[in-house]
């Protein structure tokens, strides 16, 4: 996770540091919304922590068309959060996260990927497809009315915050996590691609094998 001001307008304090500290932050919250979820649950129906992490989504794609979820059914894929004026830590994690698809692929392996905005007022379908085509065709951008954007980001836990900016303009604190989703749509884990690729490309073969002979 990670506080992105634009640049031209305020101070950018997205550090190491403090994308760290929300991080650990989104982490506790997340733990907090699973154990309240689960106690809840009959003892007999309760599932796996992790199940609790996604749901189902139909988004406008910056490739044309839609996304509908359903269509994804037995393929694990990657879900990450961001806005197109997000000036420094979106598009570096695209860039990474494209990179090492690229390398997946030249590897035999095929994942899609989906970058879903949480700025649907000023990231309209055109702003997508022309914001994508900066980055691998392996990554669809994805956007939607602000009523399904809200929807997805609180299926997905993903926290965002509207932070006002001088001269009436905003930026957003966000989620910076790359979701992984195996074949039935659950939550795998986070893509750890800090830790190079070398592990992130040995996340993603086990997430590609997981459940492919089930």
């Amino acid at each position: 996770m990670a506080t992105e001001p634009r640049p031209d307008r305020a101070a950018a304090p997205a550090s190491k540091r403090g994308s760290t500290l929300i991080l650990i932050a989104f982490a506790l919250a997340l733990a907090g919304i699973v154990a309240a979820t689960v106690a809840f649950l009959p003892r007999g129906d309760r599932p796996s922590a992790l199940s609790v992490v996604g749901g189902p989504f139909r988004l406008d794609s910056s490739k044309g068309g839609t996304v509908d979820s359903r269509a994804l059914k037995g393929k694990p894929f990657l879900v990450f959060f961001g806005f197109t004026q997000c000036p420094n830590v979106c598009p570096t994690t695209l860039a990474d996260l494209g990179t090492l698809l690229d390398e997946f692929g030249a590897q035999g392996g095929a994942i899609q990927a989906y970058y879903i905005t949480l700025d649907p007022e000023r990231d309209t379908q055109e702003v997508m497809r022309e914001y994508m085509a900066s980055f691998t065709d392996r990554i669809t951008g994805l956007t939607g009315t602000p009523q399904e954007i809200e929807r997805v980001a609180r299926d997905y836990r993903a926290f965002v915050k509207r932070v006002p900016l001088p001269g009436g303009d905003y930026t957003l604190e966000h989620t910076l996590m790359v979701y992984m989703m195996d074949r039935d749509g659950g939550f795998a884990g986070p893509l750890d691609l800090e830790a190079g690729h070398a592990l992130a490309l040995k996340q993603l073969r086990k997430l590609a094998a997981d459940g492919r002979n089930t």
